[in-house]
């Protein structure tokens, strides 16, 4: 409740200050899962990801994430038996009515897109595809256009997951996709697939900008598990875990506020520097984390948050862009930095 209320005070209340794209909000879901205690309670609620050689806790989060004004606007931890398109669908109503939202493609069903855009006011999207996602990209592969609309039928399990939703959908119904070719930097060539049929208003390459523009949710996990320590949980129960994950978010969006009134002080230095400079998160969250809990204790915050402002712009770092590294993918339970012992606690 604390993170709805804190969206909902910034899109109000900075009008005009909130940063768009062809006056659209845009948005980045993706799901990650966490490594949990080992613990009778929490292995019933949350379930575990079973292997040869252990079955280890594990937790299913998403979250949908302004990438041009860094706030997570929405986030969810559930069982790991629960699949992130369950989730997400839930939550499609929430999206703002003025956004492109970005999938990766372990996301793409007709019955996404469908309720996308079954709302009141059609809700935006960019979806990468797999290749083989159904006859019709197979197909548009292999021919010389880059740029296709189609009708798109639903499946047997799109027309039974809708009707359970109250939809009444047969395998006459259609909806209409455009299908976009875009090349990567390392050459390879991905669908994406979008209801932005204008083809002058959102050509090929706008459309690559926007499926680019999704790595920064990336980011953001990468900022929790690793500088907020997401999967170091301050107790052994269900509810200790609930409770410090949605903790997380919700402090992740307060130091990304602070950051924000920055800006105009480094738009300052960047004038006279001769690369662009932003705040170091790193540091700056050490600065937070002393002072956090005395921002709910004083009546007037004013004052401590002016004093966070100056020193979060004591430290700054440049800005390395076009900067990539090949991703691998290692083993879940090697892969946590920081994990829940049963006989240890933090002393700060």
């Amino acid at each position: 409740m604390w993170n709805a209320w804190l969206v909902d005070s910034f899109y109000k209340y900075y009008g005009n200050d909130i940063k768009r794209w062809k006056g659209f909000i845009l948005l980045a879901v993706d799901g990650s899962t966490l490594n949990l205690v080992d613990k009778k309670e929490v292995v019933d609620y949350f379930g575990t990801q079973d292997n040869q050689y252990s079955n280890t806790p594990i937790a299913r989060i998403m979250q949908t994430y302004d990438v041009l004004n860094d706030i997570t606007i929405m986030s969810d931890i559930q069982p790991i038996k629960i699949s992130e398109k369950a989730m997400i669908t839930s939550r499609i109503s929430n999206f703002f009515c003025d956004s492109i939202t970005m999938f990766d493609r372990g996301y793409p069903s007709f019955e996404l897109m469908y309720l996308m855009m079954a709302e009141e006011k059609s809700r935006h999207f960019v979806i990468r595809c797999k290749k083989d996602f159904n006859n019709d990209v197979k197909q548009f592969i292999n021919e010389k256009t880059n740029t296709k609309t189609i009708e798109l039928s639903p499946t047997r399990y799109a027309i039974k997951a809708l009707r359970l939703k109250g939809f009444v959908i047969n395998k006459r119904t259609v909806i209409k996709i455009r299908m976009v070719k875009v090349e990567l930097s390392t050459g390879e060539i991905e669908i994406l697939l979008t209801n932005l049929y204008d083809e002058q208003e959102f050509t090929n390459e706008d459309l690559k900008f926007l499926y680019g523009m999704r790595w920064s949710i990336e980011t953001s996990y990468g900022t929790q598990k690793n500088q907020l320590q997401l999967e170091q949980f301050s107790g052994h129960r269900v509810i200790c875990i609930q409770q410090d994950f949605y903790a997380s978010v919700f402090v992740s969006n307060i130091q990304s506020l602070i950051n924000k009134q920055c800006e105009s002080y480094v738009d300052q230095i960047n004038k006279k520097r001769k690369h662009n400079y932003k705040i170091n998160r790193n540091i700056s969250w050490g600065s937070l984390k002393n002072n956090i809990v005395h921002l709910f204790f004083i009546y007037e915050p004013k004052e401590l948050l002016i004093k966070l402002q100056h020193l979060f712009e004591r430290s700054t770092e440049p800005v390395r862009p076009n900067r990539t590294y090949e991703r691998t993918k290692k083993v879940k339970f090697r892969r946590g930095k920081y994990k829940t012992l049963t006989n240890y606690k933090r002393a700060v």
